[in-house]
């Protein structure tokens, strides 16, 4: 009777650690908290943050931990955006329920403030450097549109992009 279930066990195990070639399609969702740091990575004088976000769709159930940091934020003069920061550096790393992880690095972004309402939103974009398991040798490219809530550092938003995994 063990016999069967110890075989599939091992089958399944095996399969989700198969490498996934080919183009694979980032849809996910993502909540999570970001929190600033007291660490200048570049001695330019402004501080990174970092945030623990959990995601979900496609491809699959992940948790993404990210290091950030933006330029000082300055007056806009855009109606709804009074205040902007132009991203200065963003890596992150999503690690999936199989231990497979894909590697990101930003290349453009920015953040606005709406000093009326607090209302805060952004978006990044960049590319895919590197993978583990799954996705080793994975690159591609990425964009991610984020709303942050007034009440608290809690993120919420979408991810879509492409990742290339080699055969």
């Amino acid at each position: 009777m063990k016999t069967p279930f110890v075989i599939a066990l091992c089958a399944g195990l095996i399969l989700s650690g198969a490498a996934q070639a080919g183009e694979i399609n980032i849809n996910q969702r993502f909540s999570g908290t970001a929190h600033p740091t007291m660490v200048d990575t570049n001695g330019d004088g402004l501080f990174a943050g970092v945030g623990t976000y959990h995601l979900k769709g496609s491809p699959g159930k992940a948790t993404m931990m990210a290091f950030v940091e933006f330029g000082a934020i300055e007056p806009a003069g855009i109606p709804g955006c009074e205040l902007r920061g132009e991203l200065v550096q963003e890596t992150f790393v999503e690690t999936f329920d199989d231990l497979s992880m894909i590697f990101f690095a930003a290349t453009s972004g920015f953040n606005c403030v709406n000093i009326a309402t607090f209302e805060i939103w952004g978006g990044l974009e960049g590319i895919v450097t590197g993978g583990t398991g799954r996705f080793e040798g994975a690159t591609g490219s990425w964009k991610i549109e984020a709303e942050i809530f007034p009440a608290g550092p809690g993120v919420t938003g979408t991810f879509k992009g492409t990742v290339v995994v080699p055969d």
